[in-house]
């Protein structure tokens, strides 16, 4: 059997497989985060208003028609009363922020390694 995979694969080949699986690992530890100490903080017209841990579910009412809700170690804006609801179809996250511009919204996932940033249009 290992006759034959020489016969399939270049030196150069088995040099790039190796390298490729270094690579995978590596990025593998880099990504890796507890999810337990992850933090959802929410913030609604620059003014903190809570803090809440990501792995138990809740529905938090900012104030009226605008919900966060945090499910399966997830959270997102559910519902808004923004003109075009890009926050609530942003979806679900649990790394990247939600950010409701019009209401002045912002639901960060804070952990204690590292915060990760992500801000879209």
């Amino acid at each position: 059997m290992i006759r034959d995979l020489r016969n399939i694969f270049t030196s150069a080949d088995i040099i790039l497989l190796i390298f490729l699986l270094a690579i995978s690992v590596f990025m593998l530890i880099l990504i890796k985060d507890d999810i337990s100490a992850k933090q959802v903080e929410i913030n609604y017209h620059n003014k903190f208003v809570t803090s809440v841990p990501l792995d138990k579910d809740r529905t938090i009412d900012i104030d009226d028609g605008i919900v966060v809700e945090i499910k399966d170690r997830k959270v997102r804006i559910k519902e808004s009363t923004c003109k075009n609801q890009y926050c609530v179809k942003q979806g679900w996250s649990n790394r990247f922020p939600i950010i409701c511009i019009p209401n002045e919204v912002s639901v960060v996932i804070k952990s204690k390694k590292k915060e990760e940033m992500l801000i879209t249009k």
